[in-house]
């Protein structure tokens, strides 16, 4: 028996440690077969971090797991990213990694994934991946299969937290599907087989033509499918399908065939209910939506027969909501909507996109005894758009807290709408505005927002007028907190714009007395440690839409932004293709004024982008340091300097996400000039009073100086420039960088009154180290070079006899130079160096 047990334990020894050992030895062929697979099948770029093999994870059958796995497009969608999966497991039957007949994949699941599909207006799809199929027969394509190392026997497809983009800019069509979960298991290595499916996403939205069908509604599936998978085509079975709270079941069948997709569905909802309907509408479904009371008769009706080509044929289909007499009511309030009315309908009767009409007519309620009605329908939405709504009724704000619980917020106001519109999409394009009806207003008066953490916002009185040719805003003023901000405008094809996304044109006015537009940055610390945590989170890049043709002009009291301050803003701003052009935008600031001229361009979306000349007056040094990081990183010097700088500047730079400039890509140029500057506790200033032995250099001022500098690869360097401290001048030039090293060089021009130095002329500088830690260096040998140059000709014979040399060398006058230089130097040397301890 003990015998037993020890062969028995020490089998199962042997096969852990097999099971531990083998995937080592398998992982790099497998790890080689992928990648090379993977490129002879696929036109894009993919990789992953890492591949392991687990005999654990799965067993009996072997894992393959790839880790941060990602595929993007080439040619134009080279820097859109198809797919990004942290992990990607697929399960293979062990004893197939010993042959070499392939193998045989059972189980593949996909964890926290990023799908993001896109179709080009022109009708390209970035998910058209595969190489063309090279092959020309039956045959061939059998025998190109077969080769192919792995070979899929499908029984379970798992996907986790799973979120999914899906842009159409040809059908005008989009989705947003948030945290997917899905399992599908069924044998789909066999002809025939029950497929079992279950499904679920937090939030699906999906707009079409620009109109929003679903928001964020929670969808779940759960359902058997006859798949015939020989003839690809599936019957539904048993199954239940949820939106929000509508619960259905769908009965019918789908065929797959090449290239059409034949189909015969319909929605199956025999107990949907008024408040079922409501759960469609996210704030409702969201707030306290178990003790809801409503009333009235609901019905809901969906269904789809024919033949779907790609995206231009469509089969029959046909949704209707149908809504009479409803109510619905918090317990906890006093009032309620009341006279609900809705019949909405979107068809089509199969064949082209374009044949699809919807119907509103109408939906209309009564909020607090204040009714509203809307009626709409929209005919060819693709080649051009056939449009008709009317919208009429009051909107009392200060209403809504008795029928929906607002929480903290605090609402008034009371919005009056009368309008009606009527056309087609190419009568505006085409400017036949005599062919568009369009008319009416819409009223806000005295509205009040009070919100938790927000600022007030206070608007007494504003009104919207519609004409088929423009939209006009009368002048309107919105305090915000302790913000004001007055506007006036003029919108040109405001239609189009609405309608197909077409250019809007305008002009806008804007006033303001006091405008802190830190109160309105998302950057708080709560947003940032979200921004930790959450990957999509991003910084507050000002995106200039590429549709936008607008002209503002700006007159602005007092602007806050970041550290600064700036005081009488006035000038014209043009915004257009996704430019902002600043024209003679003048502003009081930093103790002085200064005028720009400049664009600022988000072509480029991820790499913003300034180009701007400024016209500088009497900037202060001191505050320019506190209130620009540029300057702290470029120019810390200026945090000792007293005194004010005027000039102009130029400068060019990439903008990063808090729309500070990338230094390393700023590209600049500039000149500035500066009177009684005071140098007084400059670190330089101090070391070089000490190089040369004269203290009361550390208190001195300068009274004229005007510096050149250009601003290239992440350094500033300045042409050469004179310093005059009192008696004394300075000449220097150099460069300073991004890591505040210093690089500059220079001579100080001495006075008569600087004794024996004096007779030297000039002291020759070196200045290196960085702005915290300057090191200061008088160059010796140059000096001692420099007088010895100095001496006249007529002076070199007798020179020659003060220094020793003998009378031979003093014949002659060219040697006599060469002697008296090096034998000068050397005293030279001497001297200096007594002098400069």
């Amino acid at each position: 028996m003990k015998k037993g047990l020890k062969i028995t334990a020490i089998a199962l020894g042997v096969l852990l440690l097999l099971m531990l050992i083998l995937p080592f030895a398998f992982r790099g062929k497998i790890e080689s077969i992928v990648k090379t697979e993977g490129n002879k099948m696929l036109n894009a770029q993919f990789d992953f971090r890492s591949l392991d093999i687990s005999l654990f994870r799965n067993f009996p059958k072997a894992s393959i797991t790839l880790s941060d796995f990602w595929l993007r497009g080439v040619g134009e969608f080279e820097n859109d990213t198809l797919v990004q999966a942290g992990e990607v497991v697929a399960a293979i039957d062990l004893l197939s990694l010993f042959g070499d007949s392939g193998y045989d994949i059972s189980k593949i699941q996909i964890e926290n994934t990023r799908l993001h599909a896109i179709v080009l207006a022109d009708g390209r799809p970035n998910w058209d991946v595969m190489k063309p199929d090279s092959t020309s027969t039956d045959t061939e394509e059998e025998e190109t299969t077969d080769d192919s190392p792995f070979k899929i026997q499908l029984q379970r497809f798992v996907i986790k937290n799973m979120n999914l983009i899906y842009d159409d800019r040809q059908g005008n069509m989009y989705a947003d599907i948030r945290n997917l979960n899905a399992l599908c298991s069924g044998d789909l290595g066999s002809d025939r087989t029950t497929l079992k499916l279950e499904a679920e996403t937090e939030a699906l939205t999906y707009k079409m033509s620009g109109i929003p069908f679903l928001s964020n509604a929670n969808i779940y599936t759960k359902m058997d499918v006859d798949a015939d998978l020989a003839n690809n085509k599936f019957t539904l079975k048993d199954n239940e399908f949820r939106l929000n709270a509508i619960q259905a079941g769908i009965d019918g069948w789908v065929e797959l065939k090449d290239p059409a997709i034949d189909m015969d569905l319909k929605l199956n909802t025999n107990e949907v209910g008024f408040k079922e309907i409501l759960s469609l509408i996210p704030a409702i479904y969201a707030k306290d939506f178990d003790g809801l009371k409503t009333d009235g008769t609901a019905t809901l009706t969906a269904s789809v027969k024919g033949s779907m080509v790609g995206d231009s044929i469509v089969p029959q289909f046909d949704i209707a909501m149908a809504v009479k007499n409803a109510m619905f009511r918090y317990p906890s309030l006093p009032a309620g909507v009341d006279q609900i009315n809705i019949h909405a309908e979107v068809k089509n009767p199969g064949g082209a996109i374009d044949l699809t009409t919807v119907n509103i007519q109408p939906f209309s309620f009564r909020l607090a005894g204040n009714p509203f009605s809307l009626t709409a329908d929209v005919k060819t939405p693709v080649s051009d758009p056939d449009f008709r709504a009317e919208a009429k009724g009051v909107l009392n704000l200060g209403m809504i807290k008795q029928v929906y619980p607002l929480d903290d917020m605090e609402l008034n106001g009371t919005i009056n709408a009368d309008m009606q519109i009527a056309g087609r999409l190419s009568y505006i394009e085409k400017e036949q505005y005599d062919r568009v009806q369009a008319s009416g207003t819409i009223g806000l008066t005295d509205m009040k927002l009070k919100m938790k953490d927000m600022p007030d916002v206070d608007i007494h009185k504003s009104l919207f007028t519609f004409t088929p040719k423009y939209l006009q805003l009368s002048e309107t003023t919105v305090n915000i907190g302790k913000n004001d901000l007055t506007a006036d405008s003029r919108f040109e094809n405001y239609l189009g714009y609405v309608l197909k996304g077409t250019t809007l044109k305008g002009t806008l006015n804007i006033r303001s007395n006091h405008l802190n537009l830190n109160d309105f940055m998302t950057t708080t610390a709560d947003s940032a440690a979200q921004a930790e945590t959450t990957p999509e989170a991003t910084a507050s890049i000002i995106e200039v839409p590429r549709n936008i043709d607008f002209q503002m002009d700006a007159n602005l009291k007092e602007v806050l932004f970041d550290k600064m301050a700036f005081t009488d803003m006035n000038g014209k701003l043009i915004v257009k293709d996704s430019k902002v052009d600043m024209k003679n935008l003048s502003m009081n600031t930093m103790g002085g004024n200064v005028v720009m001229n400049g664009y600022y361009s988000t072509t480029d979306v991820e790499k913003p982008e300034m180009n701007a000349g400024f016209k500088l007056n009497a900037l202060s040094f001191a505050q320019v340091y506190k209130e620009l990081d540029m300057v702290q990183q470029l120019a810390p010097i200026f945090e000792n300097l007293k005194g004010n700088f005027s000039g102009s500047m130029k400068v060019q730079t990439v903008l990063d996400t808090s729309m500070s400039p990338v230094l390393e890509t700023m590209q600049g140029n500039g000149s500035l000039s500066t009177k009684d500057l005071s140098l007084s506790g400059v670190k330089v200033i101090d070391q070089i009073a000490e190089a040369v032995k004269k203290p009361d250099l550390k208190d001195m001022k300068v009274k004229d100086m005007t510096l050149d500098f250009t601003i290239e690869n992440g350094r500033v360097a300045t042409q050469p420039f004179d310093i005059k401290l009192g008696d004394y001048v300075m000449n220097l030039s150099g460069s300073t960088g991004l890591d505040q090293t210093i690089d500059y060089s220079g001579k100080i021009k001495l006075p008569a009154s600087a004794g024996d130095l004096a007779k030297l002329t000039t002291l020759d500088l070196k200045i290196g180290g960085s702005f915290t830690s300057p090191k200061v260096s008088i160059d010796t040998k140059s000096m001692a070079n420099q007088a010895v140059e100095a001496v006249a000709d007529k002076a070199v014979s007798e020179l020659g006899k003060k220094l020793g040399l003998d009378s031979a060398a003093t014949g002659n006058k060219e040697e006599l130079k060469e002697a008296v230089k090096e034998k000068a130097a050397e005293k030279a040397l001497d001297f200096l160096k007594k002098k400069l301890k």
